[in-house]
């Protein structure tokens, strides 16, 4: 009798606790809600690899399992680029809502320098190479030719292997001196000047000419010239 009493209790137990597990959210569901939802929202090209991570959750919580859809979605003031946060809530039987930590890495070619590299430092073809690179940091754009970046100047310091982004370099910089050019079809002329802001090729800067005085805006069109127009 006693053993058959033991055996009564441990069944009523064992069904209470599967009771509860069958009540609460499965967490693992959480993640995977989320990561598809970052994963169907992020504008891609088919030139990028994408790697989406969940951070985990504390196996602690407890949520009423829903009996409806998840909804992921996008909390305000967030962006799904980096280290971002997805929400995900359950409207039914018992309304909850959680905030999901993830980390979104877009891979694609860009260029990167190959060692470290100093404020101030002109980059010549052999500090640069092609390289695939996280670049859901980059603020600018990257660069994917060496074209693009060789006699620019950089605005910051750089370590081996960073992608270099569009902010971090000028190809003419605030306080370079400039020739400033001016051409039409009957006269072509030049002086020299300063520039007064940052730019890259094709950018539309300020120069002052150092003979008059005056500021203008003008164009760059290579290293340490502008063009005015007439």
């Amino acid at each position: 009798m006693k053993y058959q009493n033991l055996w009564v209790i441990s069944s009523l137990l064992l069904s209470t606790v599967s009771a509860q597990a069958d009540n609460i959210q499965d967490l693992n569901s959480l993640k995977i809600a989320a990561e598809n939802y970052a994963l169907s929202n992020i504008s891609l090209d088919g030139k990028k690899r994408t790697e989406i991570t969940s951070a985990d959750l504390d196996p602690r919580l407890r949520l009423t399992a829903c009996d409806g859809p998840l909804v992921a979605f996008t909390p305000p003031g967030s962006r799904l680029q980096g280290n971002s946060t997805v929400g995900v809530r359950c409207d039914s039987p018992q309304p909850w809502s959680i905030y999901i930590p993830i980390k979104i890495a877009i891979f694609q070619q860009a260029m990167v320098v190959t060692s470290r590299m100093a404020r101030g430092q002109l980059i010549d073809e052999n500090d640069i190479a092609i390289r695939e690179v996280d670049i859901s940091r980059v603020k600018g754009r990257a660069f994917v030719t060496k074209d693009e970046l060789i006699g620019n100047k950089l605005k910051t310091s750089l370590q081996s292997n960073q992608v270099i982004d569009s902010s971090f370099i000028c190809l003419i910089c605030k306080g370079d001196a400039v020739v400033i050019t001016a051409n039409s079809s009957a006269i072509s002329v030049s002086m020299a000047g300063k520039a007064l802001n940052d730019g890259n090729k094709g950018d539309k800067i300020r120069v002052q000419n150092n003979a008059s005085r005056r500021i203008i805006d003008a164009i760059i069109t290579d290293v340490g010239t502008v063009n005015a127009g007439i």
